[in-house]
């Protein structure tokens, strides 16, 4: 009998990182809250750098190599969130926002902190560190991966239970959600459900949170 091989592409990996992120940050299984604030933001920092990659990776493989003449080479190096981040703005045309581009620069700083020196914070930075750089990769699977990972939490309480969980994480998502509805012209009012300015007039569904209520009252011309 063949034993079946274990494999994870770069977009599978970064998925399962993002997924144990949220199940640490929602369920908090973990119950110091340090060590669980601190492996949620490696995993999601992991999850980032993947995610970056795999983007470079749709444009060329060699991309993902920190010298392409070495692709594709197990035993080189492979490019940092600077470099991807570099490379997808110039080769790619694809140019992060300077909030998310220190986002992206603030998880790498962190990481490297937690694993190579030494890691001191408050609870509420490493609460914004790793609610803003979720929030990161769960947009730009989606805008640039057309990968929805939010959608892969709804079977269950997971996602209702991040969003209360971490006010961090919601706070960001919400903002970036409405930030998205306005430039897509959408009218959009307060959810009653999680608050934020992102339930649809027209469809009566909160892209935040996914509830859905219905609109009776809500008028045509908003204005």
């Amino acid at each position: 009998m063949t034993t079946p091989s274990i494999e994870f592409t770069l977009i599978q990996n970064a998925l399962d990182s993002i997924e144990r992120a949220v199940e640490l940050l929602a369920w908090q299984e973990v119950t110091n809250e340090g060590s669980r604030l601190k492996q949620a933001i490696l995993l999601t920092a992991h999850a980032t750098e993947l995610l970056l990659k795999e983007r470079l990776r749709r444009i060329h493989p060699s991309l993902v190599w920190e010298d392409v003449d070495k692709y594709p080479r197990l035993d080189a190096r492979t490019v940092g969130v600077d470099k991807a981040v570099h490379r997808l703005k110039q080769i790619g045309n694809i140019s992060l926002s300077d909030a998310d581009a220190a986002t992206v620069k603030s998880l790498r700083n962190t990481r490297n902190a937690i694993e190579h020196f030494h890691w001191q914070t408050s609870r509420a930075e490493a609460n914004a560190i790793v609610g803003q750089g979720l929030s990161f990769a769960i947009h730009f699977a989606k805008t640039e991966l057309q990968t929805d990972i939010a959608y892969r939490f709804r079977d269950d309480d997971t996602w209702d239970q991040l969003l209360s969980q971490n006010y961090a994480f919601a706070h960001a998502h919400g903002e970036r959600i409405e930030r998205a509805m306005a430039a897509e012209g959408k009218f959009v009012q307060e959810c009653s459900f999680c608050n934020a300015m992102a339930q649809d007039m027209t469809t009566g569904a909160c892209s935040l949170c996914g509830h859905w209520e219905s609109l009776e009252e809500a008028v045509e011309d908003p204005f």
